[in-house]
């Protein structure tokens, strides 16, 4: 058959065909010239890093995979069992913007225990990513690649041998590994490579945190400071007991020792100021409070009954079963479980379950005033979240009157006002509101205290905060900040403000703790003055002591100057023999370590000087004795410590020394504490997100780019 004949014969299919290959060309060659530019896309640099090295979105998709391979590997199991080091690479790559609260208490608990250097703020910091964890990664295993740090495959191999079977449930490296094979198709060199390359970031880390040597000198100073402790018996001589009597001292007086310490913080330290005089104000907050006492809610709760009871007790009776001793007279006896019956826990049940009523209730009262208080802001154009500490301002309701319409509508008392002006200590050491103190000072005014990705959201002012209660859990509250005043120097020696805090007490209405600056410089010039009054004190009673002993002696001087200078009636003793035992040094490695530690905490400053104001304290006792010595042999000894104002007499001071046999003996592992405590705290630093990004010199193709999404199309050529 010849060409022309058969395509007559067939020419109905040779149409079809001809118009499914039109069509397909039609259709599909858009189509595949877009995929080829896309191709070519995603070898188009999106971002730069080092010396002009480029990350394209291929890069990002390859670096996606591997951290996929990574997890399927349980990589951030394991790293989160090991050291900090491990745990932050393990966060930065792995928790996807996820806190554990356990862990981030766990981080914390190791921190302290161990004194590594780390803030609150730096673990915050680990979650404060501006991209995506497959971009540090990459920057990450470059680093260390650029350093030159490998890790074999066949180390990598006998490593996940070794710890696949404990994370896997007794699975075998070769299952594991064969799945991951056949399931994703990946050789198993590139999952070997992609073990070792973040076992080589984990040694790199450890190279770069670690290339501080501590010398000998160093460490035996360390170690003795560390090891080497005081005991001390001492009589304290405050100069306020003295200066009760003295004249107040004159206006122009007050007024030049004002000026001169007017821009130093009380506490702060230094040779020019000794004694630590300081008038500078610290930051501080106004608070607007809307309350309820529980004691007055249980007048409106009714009482469980006695099927509440009972029927709680069915319910729950694994709760009331203890392990008992089958023999009560042989406590080697075999254990038996021995459920208590009701009659023994019904009271118990009672008084838990009305408790919980009385919660309840209260939390509901305070959540309806919450309701009645924020209502203007759903009238608001813009999500709460979105507001403005003005716009919260502007649409706060009015808590007196919301307190007025719950208590007529509950018939309970509530109770509404505002503080004064409060420090961070003036909250802290306030029962009802000691459990605000980091939180109302974190707002964007004074940005004062780190509450970090796991706690609250930063409050605003104006908004409310809360439910909250006090540390005896005899009151429930909201409250908001209407107030703040960053820290500054006073207007003038005459200014004064309300220290109040919680009033619910009616009692308490009457009277007004209000703050004189101008009382607390005349105070303090008074004990200045008394200082001499109490150094011919303590010669007088060293006479004394040396007539009638040390007992009698204070006796007599309790009876002849407490009285003038005595707080609490509850105790007769102004003057008392302490007992102060085991006073360890505190190193400037050690102060340095406590301030970072208190980084984020609004109260850090009065901190540092109260462990600085320690430190000299001890200093001092330490000096007292000779180098050559254990001991003073001529005692009573006279001491004068300005930055308390005060003098002691000491009875009795020993020095447990560190000797060089005993410093032997832990030197090499000491070293080895030292290294891990400098690795552990600089891996905080080394693994910051934006600290990443600034080593490596990350900078994307196109200023202000928006973080590339992997998952989208490479523009095509002509919108490019």
């Amino acid at each position: 058959m010849n060409l022309m004949k058969w395509f007559r014969k067939n020419n109905k299919k040779v149409m079809a065909i001809v118009v499914v290959v039109i069509m397909f060309g039609f259709i599909a060659g858009p189509t595949l010239r877009y995929l080829g530019r896309v191709r070519m896309g995603w070898h188009r640099p999106v971002a730069h890093f080092a010396d002009n090295r480029k990350i394209t979105r291929s890069d990002l998709i390859s670096a996606r995979d591997e951290l996929e391979i990574l997890r399927f590997l349980q990589a951030d199991v394991l790293l989160r069992m090991q050291d900090l080091r491990a745990v932050f690479l393990s966060e930065l790559l792995f928790s996807e913007r996820r806190v554990s609260p356990v862990l981030i208490n766990r981080v914390k608990q190791a921190i302290r225990a161990n004194q590594f250097g780390i803030s609150d703020k730096q673990i915050s910091d680990m979650y404060r990513r501006s991209w995506p964890a497959e971009y540090y990664w990459l920057l990450l295993k470059n680093e260390a690649q650029f350093a030159g740090i490998r890790v074999a495959n066949q180390q990598t191999g006998e490593l996940l041998a070794a710890v696949i079977p404990q994370l896997f449930e007794g699975s075998t490296y070769s299952q594991i590994i064969q799945f991951l094979m056949n399931q994703q198709g990946i050789a198993e060199e590139q999952i070997l490579t992609t073990f070792g390359e973040l076992l080589a970031v984990l040694q790199y880390a450890h190279m770069v945190c670690s290339n501080e040597d501590v010398t000998g000198s160093q460490l035996m100073h360390i170690v003795s400071w560390e090891n080497e402790t005081v005991n001390v018996e001492l009589v304290k001589f405050d100069s306020s007991v003295f200066a009760e009597t003295l004249a107040e001292p004159n206006e122009d007086r007050i007024i030049e020792h004002f000026n001169k310490y007017k821009k130093f913080f009380a506490g702060t330290l230094s040779e020019e100021n000794p004694y630590g005089f300081g008038y500078k104000l610290p930051d501080r907050v106004q608070l607007e409070y809307i309350a309820v006492k529980l004691g007055d809610v249980s007048t409106i709760v009714t009482p469980p009954t006695h099927q509440e009871t009972e029927e709680y007790y069915q319910k729950n009776i694994k709760r009331f079963t203890e392990s008992v001793s089958s023999d009560p007279n042989d406590p080697n006896s075999p254990q038996t479980e021995e459920i208590k019956s009701y009659a023994d826990v019904a009271s118990i049940i009672s008084q838990g379950l009305l408790q919980d009523k009385i919660n309840s209730k209260a939390e509901a009262i305070l959540q309806e005033a919450k309701a009645l208080t924020e209502a203007g802001l759903e009238n608001m154009d813009i999500e709460a979240e979105k507001l403005s500490s003005e716009q919260f301002r502007q649409a706060a309701g009015d808590y007196k009157t919301a307190a007025e319409q719950l208590s007529e509508k509950h018939k309970v008392k509530i109770y509404t006002g505002q503080t004064g002006l409060l420090s961070a200590s003036d909250i802290q050491s306030d029962k009802n509101l000691a459990m605000l103190y980091r939180i109302v000072f974190a707002i964007d005014e004074l940005k004062a205290s780190e509450l970090g990705p796991f706690g609250i959201p930063t409050p605003r002012m104006y908004e409310n905060i809360g439910p909250v209660r006090d540390i005896f859990g005899q009151m429930m509250a909201f409250v908001r900040v209407i107030k703040a005043e960053p820290a500054s120097e006073p207007e003038s020696v005459n200014q004064t403000f309300s220290k109040n805090t919680l009033i619910l007490d009616p009692n308490q209405q009457q009277s007004e703790n209000v703050y004189s600056l101008k009382e607390e410089v005349a105070e303090e010039l008074k004990r200045l003055a008394a200082m001499d009054i109490t150094k011919s004190k303590t010669q007088e009673f060293v006479e004394l002591v040396a007539k009638n002993g040390w007992d009698r002696a204070i006796d007599r001087f309790n009876k002849l100057y407490g009285q003038q200078a005595r707080r609490d009636p509850n105790d007769p003793n102004v003057f008392r023999l302490q007992e102060l035992a085991n006073l360890q040094r505190l190193s400037s490695v050690m102060l340095a370590t406590l301030n970072i530690q208190n980084a984020g905490d609004p109260k850090a400053l009065f901190l540092a000087n109260d462990s600085i104001k320690q430190g000299k304290f001890i200093e001092q006792l330490y000096s007292l004795v000779p180098q050559d010595s254990n001991t003073v042999d001529t005692v009573p000894l006279i001491m004068e410590f300005k930055p308390d104002m005060s003098f002691y007499i000491i009875k009795n001071i020993s020095i447990n020394r560190f000797d060089q046999m005993e410093y032997e003996k832990i030197k090499v592992p000491r070293l080895y504490r030292e290294d891990y405590i400098q690795v552990q705290s600089m891996a905080a630093v080394h693994f910051n997100p934006e600290n990443i990004l600034k080593r490596m010199n990350f900078r994307l193709v196109v200023k202000d780019e928006e973080p590339a999404d992997v998952n989208a199309p490479a523009e095509s050529e002509e919108s490019s």
